[in-house]
């Protein structure tokens, strides 16, 4: 009995653990797969799909069917009729063409929804991956600064150092302290974001791994709103709206009715008493746009065609904007840590191992040589940041160019 309750909390306290370790590299396909929120878009092609299916038909035909008698006399009669109605127009063609635009409409919208779906979630594990480093080196400045206070405490104790000074320092070591609870508060709140975005159970873990590269050359090229699921979007909206305004001008023309009617009478004919007549014939109706001709749909649809080419060209200058902008936050930032990683640290290092040595021989203080180690990890610090913000711009470069979705298809 021991045995099988030792082995049940073990399974439990396995599933408790469970977590998912992903690389920055891994977040595409997770929320390719498993978002919720995806999973649910990619149902708007089945609706479209099932719009086309209807669309493009005839109207049912109709079967009438009249029967009189006369209330005094056995005459009676009824009448038998089927008519079916045909456009005089091409509008059967013209619902097929909008419905195959708004099912292509309804495939880029949820390319455009795993767009922006992968580039949440890649930001935020951009920022997990800072975090975690921002983090690791904020526990050397913490070791750094005790470090410092106790030989500060030493001076005091010897009368080499005033006791406001040791407090500074004091002061210094619970602000980075400070610091740390700081960044595990953030990491909890961009968490709490990222699981809904990889399908992650609140209950499970969550853990990023890798590096943030540096970068390597900020892109050329041209852009092309083509790759962009809401660019491709609002063209097919833009085709359909051009479909619907030749509809309004179509569906001024009624559908016509051709029919066939069967009808049979037993009437009174003296002196032969009671005839039967049967008679069989063709019906033809047309509709006259005499009072309605459709004039405010066709000036409404006309309306709709044309706001949609101008939608279609203002998402374009909207895209060239998104990508420059995030192309010239790439290139700022990469000359930020171009400066930071290859002139600011490799000098804080040389001043930090001068400092070493003069303290070696007894011609620096001891709490010069804390200091300039301090001062790198400071540096090392912005660099994170630098490298963080990058790849944030990055994303938003990718996201903009419809690379994310293209990377989560190749997967």
């Amino acid at each position: 009995m021991f045995r099988i309750l030792t082995f049940i909390l073990l399974i439990h306290a396995t599933a408790v653990a469970a977590g998912t370790t992903l690389s920055l590299d891994d977040i595409n396909d997770r929320v390719r797969r498993h978002n919720p929120q995806l999973a649910a878009a990619r149902l708007r092609i089945e609706e479209a799909h099932g719009r086309l299916d209807n669309a493009g038909r005839l109207t049912n035909p109709s079967l009438d069917f009249d029967y009189a008698q006369n209330v005094r006399t056995p005459e009676h009669g009824f009448r038998l009729e089927f008519i079916q109605r045909f456009p005089l127009t091409g509008r059967l063609l013209l619902e097929k063409a909008i419905s195959r635009a708004q099912l292509a409409a309804a495939e880029a919208e949820v390319r455009d929804v795993e767009r922006r779906l992968v580039a949440d979630a890649r930001a935020l594990a951009v920022k997990l991956l800072a975090l975690w480093h921002q983090r690791a080196l904020r526990v050397k400045q913490v070791a750094n600064s005790r470090e410092l206070a106790e030989f500060m405490s030493k001076r005091v104790a010897t009368g080499e150092a005033a006791l406001v000074d040791a407090s500074q320092v004091q002061l210094e070591r619970g602000q980075l302290e400070t610091s740390l609870l700081l960044l595990d508060s953030e990491r909890a709140a961009l968490l709490g974001e990222l699981r809904p975005l990889l399908g992650v159970r609140v209950s499970d873990s969550v853990e990023i791994t890798g590096e943030l590269p540096m970068p390597v050359g900020v892109p050329k090229g041209a852009v092309d709103p083509e790759r962009r699921g809401d660019y491709q979007a609002a063209q097919r909206v833009a085709d359909a709206a051009r479909e619907n305004a030749a509809l309004a001008k179509a569906n001024k023309w009624a559908d016509i009715g051709v029919g066939l009617t069967a009808a049979q009478t037993r009437a009174e004919d003296a002196p032969d008493g009671l005839r039967r007549d049967t008679m069989i014939g063709l019906k033809f109706s047309l509709p006259l746009p005499l009072w309605n001709a459709n004039e405010g749909r066709i000036r409404e649809a006309n309306a709709a065609a044309i706001r949609a080419d101008k939608e279609v060209t203002a998402l374009a200058v909207q895209v060239r904007g998104e990508v420059s902008g995030a192309l010239g936050e790439m290139a700022g930032l990469a000359r930020v840590i171009s400066s930071i990683a290859d002139v600011l640290i490799p000098k804080a290092q040389h001043i930090e191992e001068q400092r070493r040595t003069s303290y070696g021989i007894g011609q620096t203080a001891f709490i010069e040589v804390v200091r300039a180690r301090g001062g790198r990890f400071e540096l090392e610090v912005q660099l994170v940041t630098a490298l963080r913000d990058y790849h944030l711009a990055r994303t938003r470069y990718l996201a903009a160019t419809g690379a994310t979705a293209a990377l989560a298809k190749r997967k």
